[in-house]
């Protein structure tokens, strides 16, 4: 395993960014109506919906509840603590970008804390301390400095997103994932991603039940996507918008 230095390189240049950026934008006075995507893509989306969830029910599916069933709860803590340890330096660097320096002392102390004494995070040692996690992605960066999210998009075996967010998490969010960093192999990155998605994917098992027994699963699961981003946006606590009814 080798330091993260191009990690850390980028880690600089965007917190440099941060000082010399505008702060959030976002206000109690927002509609945050408006963080909600228009749908002219839905055949597309409603196509990609139904190879995703087939491809999930015939493979990603089986093998989480395997991986849930198989590995021991203390284990699967531990891996659930590693890959949330690993988006700390994001957090941060989001954190700061939005001018959340509180979120960003947060994040470091958990990075540093956790890796360490947290033995490379599997054991989330800040939490026993009330340091909690201040999650923040370059998303949310974006819509705090005003940039609309666009069409909502269904992308093929990840999920639903739309153009803002989707765009933001390849470029910004993949490009300073640590796992980038941990290792020259090829194979063990990509196991590692594996891993991610598979311990991510057993952790959701508990909504399938859900999901299935609703009338329309695509609209469903793009109500709740929008209603998570929102509250994500406005760190769980969306302005409350007065109803347009006299009674």
């Amino acid at each position: 395993m080798q330091a993260f230095p191009r990690t850390l390189q980028i880690l600089l240049l965007m917190c440099s960014i941060a000082f010399m950026s505008g702060c959030s934008t976002l206000s109690k006075n927002d509609d945050p109506n408006r963080q909600i995507s228009a749908d002219p893509l839905e055949g597309f989306n409603r196509a990609s919906y139904t190879f995703t969830n087939a491809a999930d029910k015939a493979i990603l599916r089986p093998v989480a509840k395997a991986y849930d069933t198989v590995l021991p709860r203390p284990a699967k803590r531990g891996v659930g603590n590693f890959f949330s340890n690993l988006g700390e330096p994001i957090n941060l660097v989001n954190n700061l970008l939005q001018g959340k320096v509180d979120g960003a002392l947060h994040s470091t102390y958990r990075f540093v804390v956790n890796s360490t004494i947290g033995l490379f995070g599997l054991f989330d040692v800040a939490d026993s301390y009330d340091v909690d996690e201040k999650p923040e992605d370059f998303g949310q960066t974006l819509a705090a400095w005003g940039a609309k999210p666009g069409p909502y998009i269904f992308i093929p075996l990840l999920g639903p997103s739309n153009l803002r967010d989707g765009t933001a998490g390849l470029i910004g969010d993949f490009g300073l994932n640590p796992i980038n960093q941990i290792s020259d192999s090829t194979g063990t990155r990509f196991g590692l991603y594996v891993l991610n998605v598979v311990d991510s994917r057993a952790q959701l098992l508990g909504t399938d039940e859900v999901l299935d027994k609703q009338l329309d699963p695509y609209l469903f699961l793009k109500t709740a996507f929008e209603t998570s981003r929102i509250r994500a946006i406005y760190d769980g606590d969306p302005p409350e918008q007065e109803d347009d009814f006299d009674f």
